[in-house]
């Protein structure tokens, strides 16, 4: 064991010796670490970002690997560490990597306080923000009040900190119910299959925030016995082992029939959204809760009997979309962070193939040069549209009144969230401006949803939401069977795919005939009405006019669901044909430079690879 400091790296040397890690400025005075770590103190000729980088990118992590030592438990000697050979990377390279991993630290410090403002709001809702628990170390009862009432005979049951929590709860205004009436358990066994592969998602994989940090991928033959719960999008996973109660996680789009261990319980409500339920299992008054119901010996827990009687507030729903707001934007900070190590590592592995020749340089250029572009075209609509100040504006929530006749007769929805102020100036907006309806301008295709049993490694592409973005469509990482999926839609040229589920509201125009399988959640859009041009209608539906329309018709469900009826019925402002292809050119443009940019790269690639070969 050592003591560590602030800025110092630290490298596992141990088993897997995979992870590399920076000693954070906020760590504990005379904190002590394992003797499996290493820690580097870096000197002045290198930005220890930019060696955490290399360490980390798939040439360190092969360097780490070369130098283990085979035996049952992998090592690394410290004299091999210091054989790992570090290129010299040019200063501007490590000046971009600092200012990196600048935005990546701001973005996680910023996840986490959004985090704790959604847990300390919550307790305020609750009443309990100042709530402080009797500490005494005993407690009375007659056998009435005990075993006879709850069956428990062990003395940490009845401790008066759980009866005060307990109380604290069972006090809140809007009510309380036991788990079992106000959420699902799922906890049916599901048999994978032998050769097919699946994500499984263990313990270690839970994030201190409610977040999922990575996941196994093994064939079924290959999985332990205990992976045996399938998980979807929204569902919420508490742990059951004392020790370990406080590792819950949401179950986002990425994880989406996942598969978890039996040791987690997998829950989900139709009364309080999956942001609220992640919030109130981590909140300390539940886990309080939850370990007052463990019992056992060796391995303590909790058992679905005791489980399923915690009580659970029964939080206001205008509480729990604020709570729900505050974790989604945290969970996106914290993708983002993800994205910007990645793109860290990314540049030190193109600096490391591309010599530093200036190739990395014009594929920087380039993509910049797009995103300008890109930017532009947004630019230019919302200021046609006279809607260029909305572009960065955050609403809030505020209150709104509306005859009945003027919302639920007319609507036929009852939540305040769909009658927000900001809605109906969107509305006087677009009525001043010649518009139609989405279906008026288009012809909307349903595609299909074989479900997870028809999933394989190889056949016809099959993109999901997860796959898709406004700039294209990313490699899927499941197939289907092409014989039996011959005759499923394929996306012809300029058909817009919108995405209906989930992350609602996303666009990409096709520019060719694509051999690839969509899922349901995608819809196939082919314009039909010839004033209005493939490109320009892809940036609109991209645009703040209709994620805000996206944004009233989807709300109020725990996982996002945009009606094809209701995506007929968007508005769409048809601006005038020479406005259309000024901006259908700039988005051609910013395509034809990523283009442009990605070929790049792939040249880059295949150099570096010739000269490999040449050699060997």
């Amino acid at each position: 064991m050592g003591r560590i400091q602030a800025g110092e790296i630290l490298i596992e040397v141990k088993g897997k010796a995979e992870k590399v890690a920076i000693v954070s400025e906020d760590i504990p005075f005379k904190t002590l670490v394992s003797g499996s770590l290493y820690k580097l103190t870096v000197n002045e000729k290198i930005s220890k970002f930019t060696l955490l980088t290399y360490l980390i990118s798939k040439y360190g992590d092969s360097f780490k690997q070369r130098y283990k030592t085979n035996t049952l438990i992998g090592f690394i000697s410290k004299s091999d560490l210091y054989r790992i050979p570090v290129p010299q990377f040019s200063s501007k390279l490590q000046t971009n990597i600092d200012a990196l991993f600048k935005r990546l630290f701001d973005a996680e410090k910023e996840a986490k306080r959004l985090y704790s403002s959604a847990e300390n709001y919550l307790l305020e809702c609750l009443g309990m923000q100042n709530f402080v628990a009797n500490p005494d170390a005993y407690n009375i009862k007659t056998l009435k009040e005990s075993f006879l009432e709850s069956g428990r005979i062990d003395a940490e049951y009845y401790l008066p900190k759980y009866e005060d929590y307990s109380n604290a709860v069972s006090a809140y205004s809007s009510g309380v119910a036991p788990i079992c009436e106000v959420c699902t358990i799922k906890d049916g066994n599901y048999a994978p299959e032998a050769k097919q592969t699946y994500r499984y998602i263990e313990l270690a994989n839970i994030g201190k925030s409610g977040d999922i940090t990575g996941c196994l991928y093994e064939k079924g033959e290959d999985l332990p016995t205990r992976a045996r719960r399938l998980v979807t999008t929204g569902d919420v996973i508490v742990s059951s082992i004392e020790g370990s109660l406080g590792s819950c996680a949401l179950i986002t789009e990425d994880y989406d029939h996942a598969l978890c261990s039996t040791g987690f319980y997998v829950v989900r409500s139709s009364q309080i959204n999956s942001e609220t339920l992640l919030t109130l299992f981590k909140s300390e008054p539940i886990q309080q809760l939850l370990k007052k119901g463990c019992s056992g010996t060796i391995l303590t827990g909790i058992g679905k009997q005791e489980f399923e009687q915690i009580p659970i507030p029964l939080i206001r729903p205008e509480v729990q979309a604020e709570i729900a707001q505050h974790i989604q934007r945290s969970f996106a900070l914290r993708k983002e962070a993800s994205q910007l190590l990645e793109e860290a590592k990314l540049s030190i592995e193109h600096a490391i193939e591309m010599g530093g020749g200036g190739k990395s340089l014009i594929y920087s250029y380039l993509q910049r040069l797009s995103d300008r572009e890109e930017r532009l075209a947004m630019y230019l609509l919302l200021k046609e549209l006279g809607l260029i100040d909305t572009k960065t504006q955050r609403h809030k929530v505020v209150a709104t009144e509306k005859k009945l006749s003027a919302s639920f007769a007319t609507s036929g929805r009852l939540d305040a969230e769909y009658y927000q102020p900001k809605y109906d100036y969107l509305d006087s907006q677009l009525a001043q401006l010649p518009t139609k309806r989405l279906g008026e301008v288009v012809e909307v295709r349903k595609s299909i949803e074989p479900g997870s049993d028809a999933y394989q490694a190889e056949g016809i592409p099959f993109v999901r939401v997860s796959d898709l973005n406004k700039f294209g469509l990313e490699t899927p990482s499941i197939c289907l069977d092409r014989a039996t999926y011959a005759t499923a839609p394929r996306p012809q040229k300029d058909t817009i795919l919108l995405s209906k589920d989930g992350s609602v509201g996303i666009a990409y125009k096709v520019e060719n005939d694509t051999d690839v399988i969509t899922s349901g959640a995608i819809l196939h859009l082919s314009v039909k009405e010839k004033e209005v041009l493939p490109d320009y209608l892809t940036l609109v539906l991209n645009s703040t006019i209709v994620k805000m329309q996206a944004e009233r018709d989807a709300g109020g469900s725990i996982i996002q669901h945009w009606k094809p009826s209701e995506i007929e019925q968007v508005v769409i402002p048809i601006l005038a044909p020479d406005i259309q292809q000024k901006l259908s050119e700039l988005v051609s443009k910013s395509f034809a430079l990523r283009r442009e940019a990605g070929s790049l790269l792939t040249e880059a690639k295949a150099m570096v690879e010739r000269s490999i070969e040449a050699t060997a």
